[in-house]
């Protein structure tokens, strides 16, 4: 921008009608080293600790307060960041926006929390702003004062200004937590070879830690490191061997010991913990570290005018990071992950920092990185034991096991698991744990891919497989069903053959029933109508999800309008039911007036029916067990992960945790991507589709089957969030065209009607035929479009360029996968086995072949191609099988 056009914008800013955030040095600018500020007096002293403790003890002074933060009585894990400089020529946070008059804190952080953002910012009194991450080059923080425009909705609270947001940030788990008397146990397969175990050793200052995420280390100011350490190494062939090491220092006694024999192996260790209760948030500072381009902490970064170490750090801790970095005297970065390789030299971190001349904050090219230790959100502990045993079962040939249980200076930790399986080639499945002095625990065995007992089995080549979860379903003698979420407002052209054909799809692949999403629409309740005609008497069940994001609710006559819809189609022969009373959903709601009690059970039942009411509401989930007029909840996102890492059952937990006795609904969706303009529905995000997701999620639901009895898939045709699994017809939203014409996924309907059975009988059904799936996204994820107006959806970064295969096999066989120019071939067992290729530019096939014969195959010819260089982003997913 020139000058002449900068001060008319500053002009305006100051007449309050348009203004623009000056735009911050964006992290990575730097000085060149020879007029770099040099300051070889800086105070070092409190970076050269080998930890950084926040707090009176041990000789250290308190920091001084961070400022106070408003109260808004957010949902769990949300917490005030500050307020924060809009980005220049492009805002800040671009996952989703809306305006309302009516604008308060709370409803800009609900509607980002539905739509499972995990930043929320308040804008100019009536501006709402949702993201994962930051865009554009602002971010930096400036004076809670400077947000101090009133709400549209409520005067009393602050929605931003102009161009400054009040920044909101959901962080569910990822701080340091303490545990009490904890035990964690895996176990995979019983060993039946020979077993060797080596390297079992432990410094005086350490032990392994599972349960716990980090531990915490308090030594005397006035003293370095000290340590003795003892190294055991035992070795065993069907006996077995012990190694005990034991230390202390600093008033800290740890013990670490490991046990290993042919079906066990196991590692126990216990250490009193300290940790301030007046004011702990503890750093364990790692050293200054060389810097480059690609960044040692590279997933969040910011700039302050004002930084100082606390300021960086506490930002990170508020973002849910673990480790955090300062550099050149005003970049601060955020990362959950530190880079593999990491030079340290602390001659190099002589910046001053910018807020605080008596503290360095890095260098030219430097950054002093910090761990964090425990959060000051977590609640004190001490004498904290933990423990956890890991076992190996039975495999089908000789199996060798290195297991390696260390504790050092670099606090870390690792088990690996090595096995030879017979007719296969080999898998080496590993997990790292994290470890430090004061805390104690043993690093629990979990293997990521888990051996199945018959109906799956594990080949590597160059590319990767693995396996379904388990053939050993809990059992459980409660009925279990599974509903597909159809969006109604996709299907004004519907005829009642479109229904019927629907209804057939779905029932062949084992789905009990539609989640029959309606709104607003006028003619919705006819479309209804023709789908509960179409089910009939035939067994297929449909029930209503109310979607209150288009349904009004905020008066008496909406309320009584819900009553009515409910009513409608209460009786009918293809209603669903749950303990013998009409099932009732919603999408949202928890921002509706009226009262769900007396304005729609309560008047639902003195009309004669009574109602299941298992909504979908998106609020914090300690309101459940209070929420008398619910029956359940459905867990609307546990269907995706919403980082950049695999799914868990997490949420899950929580979930069923705090409803109680009341109804726990999962969700499982095999892809989530959706692509919209600001000007249309404003939407441009992914969620990590990778990994098999909907097979890993059909695995987690299996094994929980106990606890959850009803799964909901997301969706079978809300295309504008490419997560249908039904065939493409009716009416798709105006612009997903874009996005789904073309990209089938019902090659899905197989694979779903085989972990549905599972889920529903407590059993795997025989594999009866050959059957190879097969996905794929059409282009790499960075890739950069030549013609997209919208840009790159916020999440790309999360998706990796694979091709994904499901194998069904009846008996074992040889597989081979084609992308483009590459092939390569696998031998798999009988039963279900998953593998992937890289994506190269091309078509997709595969093959199934058994004593030379091919017995499946698929070629997507024409329908599909993986370019490298796309015209328009596009981050759906095709599906091809074999049987379709």
């Amino acid at each position: 921008m020139a000058p002449i056009l900068e001060t008319a914008v500053s002009l305006l800013a100051l007449a309050g009608t348009v203004a623009e955030a000056t735009p911050l040095l964006k992290p990575g600018r730097h000085a060149s080293p020879g007029v770099a500020n040099i300051l070889s007096s800086s105070k070092r002293s409190l970076h050269n600790l080998l930890a950084r403790y926040y707090g009176s003890t041990y000789g250290f002074t308190k920091p001084s307060p961070l400022p106070e933060k408003r109260d808004t009585s957010l949902p769990d894990g949300w917490s005030v960041f500050g307020c924060v400089a809009e980005s220049t020529d492009e805002r800040l946070l671009q996952g989703f926006a809306f305006s309302s008059s009516s604008l308060t804190p709370l409803l800009c952080v609900n509607e980002c929390t539905k739509l499972g953002y995990t930043m929320a910012g308040t804008e100019f009194g009536d501006e709402c702003y949702c993201a994962n991450s930051y865009s554009g080059n602002g971010g930096g923080l400036a004076d809670d004062s400077t947000c101090g425009m009133g709400c549209g909705g409520d005067s009393s609270e602050t929605c931003g200004t102009t161009w400054y947001l009040n920044l909101y940030t959901y962080n569910s788990s990822s701080l340091a937590s303490c545990s009490s008397d904890s035990t964690t146990t895996s176990s995979v397969a019983s060993v039946s070879a020979s077993s060797t175990v080596s390297e079992l050793s432990a410094s005086a200052t350490e032990s392994a830690t599972s349960s716990l995420d980090l531990a915490t280390l308090i030594a005397d100011a006035s003293s370095t490191e000290s340590a003795s350490s003892s190294q055991i190494t035992g070795t065993e062939t069907a006996s077995s061997a012990s190694a005990t090491a034991t230390s202390s220092e600093a008033g800290a006694t740890i013990t670490a010991s490991a046990t290993s024999s042919v079906a066990t192996s196991s590692s126990t260790s216990t250490a009193s913990i300290y940790e301030d209760s007046d004011n702990a948030s503890e750093w364990y500072a790692l050293g200054c570290a060389i810097d480059s381009s690609n960044r040692v902490l590279s997933e969040y970064s910011v700039s302050m005018s004002d930084m100082t170490v606390n300021s960086c750090l506490s930002a990170c801790e508020d973002l849910g990071y673990k480790y955090a970095g300062v550099e050149f005297g005003e970049e601060c970065y955020c990362s959950s992950t530190l880079a593999s390789a990491v030079t340290y030299d602390e001659d190099q971190c002589n910046v001053v920092c910018n807020g605080d001349e008596e503290e360095t904050c890095g260098g030219t090219w430097a950054i002093e990185i910090f761990e964090l230790i425990s959060s000051a959100v977590s609640s004190s502990c001490s004498n904290s034991t933990a423990s956890a045993t890991s076992s190996v079962a039975s495999l089908t040939s000789g199996v060798s096991v290195s297991v390696t249980a260390s504790a050092s200076a670099s606090s870390s930790a690792a088990t690996s698991i090595s096995e030879t399986l017979s007719e296969s080639a080999s898998e080496t499945v590993s997990q790292s744990a994290s470890a430090n002095e004061t805390e104690s625990a043993t690093a629990s065995l979990t293997v990521s891919s888990t051996e199945s007992v018959s109906a799956s089995t594990t080949a590597t080549a160059s590319g990767s497989a693995t396996t379904a979860d388990s053939t050993t379903v809990p059992s459980s003698s409660a009925e279990h069903q599974v509903w597909a979420h159809h969006m109604v407002g996709n299907t004004y052209s519907y005829t009642s053959s479109n229904w019927a054909s629907d209804i057939a799809s779905a029932t062949a692949a084992g789905i009990d029933g539609f989640a029959l999403n309606i709104g607003s629409d006028s003619w919705g309740s006819s479309r209804v109508s023709d789908a509960y005609d179409a089910a009939g008497s035939s067994g297929f069940k449909l029930f209503l999800s109310l979607d209150m994001t288009s349904l009004a609710c905020a008066s008496s006559s909406d309320a009584a309008n819900l009553v009515s819809l409910v009513s409608q189609f209460a009786s009918e022969s293809a209603q669903a039911t749950y303990n013998d009373k009409v099932v009732v959903s919603t999408f949202s709601g928890s921002d509706c007036a009226i009262d769900w009690q007396t304005s729609f059970v309560d008047a639902l039942t003195a009309a004669g029916i009574d109602i299941f009411f298992i909504p979908s509401l998106f609020s914090d989930v300690s309101t459940f067990s209070s929420n008398t007029w619910m029956d359940g909840e459905l867990n609307w996102n546990s269907g995706w992960p919403t980082g950049s890492t695999d799914i868990t059952t997490d949420s899950d937990e929580s979930y069923i945790s705090a409803l109680g006795d009341k109804v726990y609904a999962a969700a499982v969706s095999p892809f989530f991507y959706t692509h919209f303009s600001p000007s249309s529905w404003n939407k441009n995000w992914l969620y990590r589709s990778d990994d098999w997701l909907y097979c890993t999620r059909w695995e987690q639901l299996i094994s929980m089957r106990e606890t959850v009895k009803l799964a909901e898939i997301l969706t079978w045709n809300d295309y504008g969030e490419s997560s249908y699994i039904g065939s493409i017809s009716g009416d798709l939203p105006s612009g997903s065209e874009a996005f789904v014409d073309g990209m089938t996924h019902t090659g899905l309907l197989s694979l779903t009607n085989y972990y549905a059975t599972a889920f529903k009988t407590g059993a795997y059904p025989s594999i009866t035929e050959d059957e190879l799936v097969m996905w794929a996204r059409p282009h790499p994820h960075d890739a950069t479009a030549t013609s997209d107006s919208i840009g790159r959806p916020t999440g790309y970064s999360y998706t990796e360029d694979y091709l994904y295969a499901v194998v069904m096999a009846t008996e074992a066989a040889t597989v081979t996968l084609t992308s483009g120019s590459t092939t390569e071939s696998f031998s798999v067992e009988a039963g279900l086995t998953k593998l992937r290729i890289s994506l190269a530019a091309g078509s997709i096939s595969g093959t199934i072949t058994r004593s030379g014969s091919t017995v499946a195959s698929y070629d997507a010819g024409s329908d599909f191609s993986y370019t490298t260089s796309p015209t328009t982003y596009n981050y759906n997913y095709f599906v091809g099988s074999s049987s379709s």
